[in-house]
């Protein structure tokens, strides 16, 4: 045959194998691109419907992106920059709340309420009322509460409050008339839309407008009094300088401990307690009023679960100690709670399931570690046990 035919055959055959390749690989593009705009178009349909679902567990049907939407959701709550408010127990020494002070030279704040003060067998005080009472520098009795006071402490000498206030009509008049010749101010509010917790409270606020000095911010709105190195590296600031203690809210009548709860959580949220933590105490247990993101809470209690008495020198002095104990509870009081996040628990919270009534509610959980620390979207309760050791 003639060279030039086989050449042209030879080109011939080149020229449709590479038609045919083009086309192949055309239909490959335009199929892979209707199929990603499909999968675009069916992803997002489901990420609408989950959204804008009424019932909450319509994802509950996509497990793979209920999962991508909580991890990205966790992701972005850690990247949130955090303030960080610091719990210390009044049960510790000064030492183990980096001050060399005396514990009474702090702003804090103490409310009896009307509810009983039970004395020991030799008609010494209970072991934490007296040391909240020593603890603190402004002592206000809820009405009759005066009493209670009274009556324990009548005994070994009575216990001289700064302020008694409420509606006036529970204290009795012996001991209203003791310490009004003590100078005792006794300031009698009838407004009835209010419980003697609030008007105490009204009290304690205007007591911190009065004792507290302006607090120092620098250029990065960082407090001059230190960091919150435990809170991670984007913490900005350590906003709990005073602590309001509220004694005898438990163990009465079941509506005035939830009215006892309510003051707590209203008040907590108020601008001028911003930077107060408040607490709820008796002999049995204690709570408090844990602030919602961006705040991320540190807590230091008395008695965590670890192995804290480890030489012979300490073990009589830690047995005749009270405080908080490792048994403790996570509360979503105010509502549902979505998001929260812990450290130092022996359960610890991630952010993927919410707290609230009807569904999980963190109970009987332990601290074992020095700091617990809680981040949540939105106000908790944090509970503890009271022990003695």
């Amino acid at each position: 045959p003639h060279p030039s035919s086989n050449q042209t055959s030879c080109r011939q055959y080149n020229s449709n194998s590479l038609s045919c390749w083009t086309t192949m690989v055309n239909y490959a593009y335009r199929y892979s691109a209707y199929y990603l705009i499909l999968l675009i178009f069916s992803k997002t349909c489901i990420l609408f419907s989950y959204s804008f679902s009424a019932t909450p567990t319509s994802a509950d049907s996509f497990p793979l992106v209920k999962t991508i939407i909580m991890s990205d959701q966790a992701q972005e709550e850690r990247r949130k920059p955090t303030t960080c408010r610091r719990y210390y127990s009044p049960f510790l020494s000064p030492q183990h709340c980096g001050s060399d002070t005396d514990r009474s030279s702090s702003s804090a704040a103490l409310i009896v309420l009307n509810t009983p003060i039970q004395t020991t067998a030799n008609g010494s005080l209970p072991d934490v009322f007296r040391v909240l009472w020593e603890s603190t520098t402004f002592h206000v009795c809820a009405d009759g509460g005066a009493n209670r006071l009274y009556d324990a402490t009548m005994e070994h000498g009575v216990l001289i409050p700064d302020l008694i206030t409420g509606d006036l009509d529970s204290i009795r008049p012996d001991v209203r008339s003791y310490y009004e010749k003590r100078g005792v101010p006794i300031i009698c509010v009838e407004d009835q839309n209010y419980h003697d917790l609030d008007k105490s409270l009204m009290a304690v606020e205007k007591w911190l407008e009065k004792k507290l000095l302006p607090l120092s911010y620098s250029s990065s709105n960082k407090y001059d009094d230190g960091e919150c190195n435990g809170c991670g590296e984007e913490t900005n600031v350590c906003p709990a300088s005073t602590q309001t203690f509220i004694y005898g809210g438990f163990g009465g009548r079941f509506d005035q401990e939830m009215a006892c709860i309510n003051t707590l959580y209203s008040w907590g949220r108020k601008a001028s307690f911003q930077h107060t933590q408040m607490s709820i105490f008796d002999e049995e247990t204690g709570v408090i009023l844990l602030p919602e993101d961006p705040m991320t809470n540190e807590i230091t209690i008395r008695f965590p679960d670890i192995e804290e008495c480890d030489d012979n020198e300490n073990i009589e002095k830690c047995e005749q100690l009270v405080g908080e104990g490792p048994t403790c509870g996570l509360i979503p009081i105010g509502g549902r709670c979505e998001r929260v996040y812990t450290t130092g628990l022996k359960w610890n919270l991630d952010g993927d399931m919410p707290l609230e009534f009807g569904g999980l509610v963190s109970s009987s959980n332990r601290v074992v570690e020095k700091v617990v620390t809680v981040k949540a979207s939105s106000p908790l309760l944090f509970s503890f046990e009271i022990v003695k050791r």
